[in-house]
């Protein structure tokens, strides 16, 4: 079976359900105790994918998450540190970053520091 051609870089996707890779970080992303990584989790729970845009070097996916899932208040946001990721065809690890915007899961922005964005995500393995 022939791995599919990446995505060219500037070409638009979504909306549409998260694919496994974002699930997975995110969730990494959102390891931890607390109310607002606790509220943060249901939100990703209910989320879905607004649009996705790929560079060549990684994707920018914007974020929806439903108006009846509860938002975080103001000064509650939990530091959001990247989560990085070894894959197969990378000689370095990719880097994940998480964007909130008021209260909500807003943006995961993926990209790695040499090479290009690998087709099969589901070769990443997130680093602890």
């Amino acid at each position: 079976m022939h791995a599919s051609p990446p995505p060219r870089p500037g070409t638009m996707d979504g909306p549409g359900p998260l694919s496994a890779l974002e699930r997975r970080v995110l969730t990494a992303l959102l390891r931890g105790e607390g109310e607002a990584l606790a509220a943060l989790r249901a939100q990703l729970a209910a989320a879905s994918v607004l649009s996705r845009t790929h560079s060549g070097v990684g994707f920018m996916t914007r974020l929806t998450v439903p108006d009846s899932v509860p938002v975080i208040g103001p000064g509650a946001a939990p530091r959001l540190r990247p989560v990085q990721a070894l894959h197969p065809q990378l000689p370095e690890p990719a880097e994940f970053v998480l964007q909130l915007r008021d209260g909500r899961l807003a943006s995961l922005e993926a990209f790695c520091f040499a090479g290009s964005w690998p087709t099969d995500g589901d070769s990443f393995r997130t680093v602890d």
